[in-house]
């Protein structure tokens, strides 16, 4: 018996040694491999990690203005996008970047794109448990295969994968920079975990069981950990807002993150007249949520919203109401998300005041925020809160959630006066947007004009000058 437990341990060990000295090599070839592609290059290069850059929410807005501060600046260096996204559409990138953010990548950059075949492994259905550290590790994989393809003298990643940063870091001998939309964790979520808290990210048989909670709190603490030891690997991060800023403070221990607010179109949203109310209101009072269809941003809460608000308005005010989602979608997921936000508006009965337009074009976005009177944004702890900020510059009165960057860098008073309003439930929610519709026309169009001016701290133009300003020096 002890014979055979013995040999058992021998083998265990054999496979355990065989496998590091495998990953050992590949990591050492790796790495050979990345310098030696680099000396043979005459170009300096830099590479946008963006598995989804063809999508039309806030995060590739913020790849495209990147790649235009550095690119409009300097013509000379090539530029690499690796992503996941179909080829075609990426050989008429220009045209799709023009038509949905309305900016202009000059001919004269040179922009390739590095096809990464693993994309999938990023994606959270494959990860029903253990999440956060499936995907961290799925982007690990992704992250050498687009390594492995091209290696570039530095690496950016905008979209929140961290544990891309030791790959490219040490194995690639990149320079290493960042533009942290949202931490992978945070605080937040682990005193959700503690005051077990049903949310999207804490399901409610976890959030009832001590046990599950108090072990899932040992998971966060762990993954958090490792999480902030990646990010130490980054030499440039740049967040978006004061609430990423904190977290990210706390959790990259030694790192010094700058605040560079994300690029917003205003200038398009702030054409928009403000003297369009009366007639308008004649008609129909127009809610509108402006957000890609992802689990976060709790589109659900909207309805729950509507809901409560019908419920509290007389009939001759309710019969006006109607709610239009806009917003894109990425993958079958978020198109089986907007399925079951169409059976929530017919379970709560508000079918009838509802409308989605799924991925619109820039022009349907103006047209429907110009017919707006109400903007609605309901995710807890937004990073920072696009959305907030297009619906704000077209003069959409505001009611955004009481947390995150909306509460601490987009909501906030101007000239010592309210700029839209807070709320953090359905209730909350339906009282401020009552509110907003029995203003009186003086004070509705004050809050309106004191919005627009205050959305001038997130242009195009501001974001242009800080992120190349932050990142000229890596290059």
């Amino acid at each position: 018996m002890a014979s055979a437990f013995f040999a058992l341990a021998c083998v265990v060990v054999f496979v355990c040694i065989t496998i590091v000295s495998l990953l050992t090599g590949f990591a050492l070839v790796l790495s050979l491999k990345s310098r030696l592609q680099r000396r043979r290059r005459k170009a300096f290069s830099v590479g946008f990690f963006h598995p989804y850059c063809m999508g039309g929410g806030g995060g590739e807005r913020v790849l495209w203005a990147a790649l235009n501060s550095l690119g409009s600046r300097r013509s000379d260096v090539e530029y690499i996008i690796y992503t996941g996204d179909d080829a075609d559409k990426c050989c008429k990138f220009r045209e799709h970047v023009i038509h949905r953010f309305k900016i202009s990548i000059p001919a004269d950059i040179t922009v390739r794109f590095v096809h990464l075949r693993m994309r999938t492994l990023l994606e959270a259905h494959h990860y029903p448990m253990l999440t956060m550290i499936g995907q961290s590790i799925g982007s690990m994989i992704v992250g050498v295969e687009a390594l492995w393809k091209f290696s570039p003298d530095v690496y950016i990643d905008t979209t929140g994968h961290a544990f891309t940063f030791p790959l490219f870091y040490f194995l690639g001998g990149c320079s290493v920079g960042a533009y942290v939309h949202y931490p992978t964790i945070s605080t937040d979520m682990l005193s959700r975990v503690k005051e077990r808290k049903t949310s999207y990210n804490n399901v409610s048989f976890v959030s009832r069981n001590p046990f599950l909670s108090a072990l899932k709190i040992y998971y966060y603490h762990i993954f958090a950990w490792l999480y902030g030891l990646a990010g130490r690997c980054c030499d440039i991060p740049l967040v978006n807002s004061t609430w990423t800023y904190n977290h990210i403070i706390q959790l990259w221990k030694g790192s010094q993150p700058v605040i560079v607010y994300p690029p917003c179109n205003v200038e398009e949203f702030l054409r928009i007249s403000l003297q369009r109310e009366d007639s308008k209101n004649a008609e129909r009072i127009l809610i509108v949520s402006i957000g890609q269809f992802r689990p976060e941003k709790d589109h659900a809460l909207q309805l729950h919203s509507l809901a409560a608000l019908l419920f509290i308005l007389p009939k001759e005010v309710r019969d006006r109401i109607q709610m239009d989602f806009i917003g894109g979608c990425r993958n079958a997921d978020d198109y089986k998300r907007v399925e079951t936000l169409e059976q929530l508006a017919e379970k709560l009965l508000v079918k009838d005041f509802v409308k989605f337009h799924l991925n619109a074009s820039f022009p349907e976005l103006l047209e429907i925020c110009r017919n707006g009177t109400i903007g609605i944004h309901t995710m807890w702890n937004e990073h920072f809160g696009i959305g907030v900020v297009e619906g704000m510059a077209a003069g959409l009165i505001t009611v955004a959630h009481d947390s995150g960057g909306p509460k601490a860098d987009i909501v906030v008073d101007f000239q010592g006066k309210n700029t839209g309003f807070l709320a953090s439930d359905a209730e909350s929610y339906a009282k401020c947007m009552k509110q907003i519709i029995l203003l009186n026309e003086n004070d509705r169009d004050g809050i309106r004009k004191r919005a627009k001016e205050s959305v001038l701290r997130f242009t195009d133009e501001v974001f242009d000058a800080k992120f190349y300003n932050n990142v000229a020096h890596l290059l």
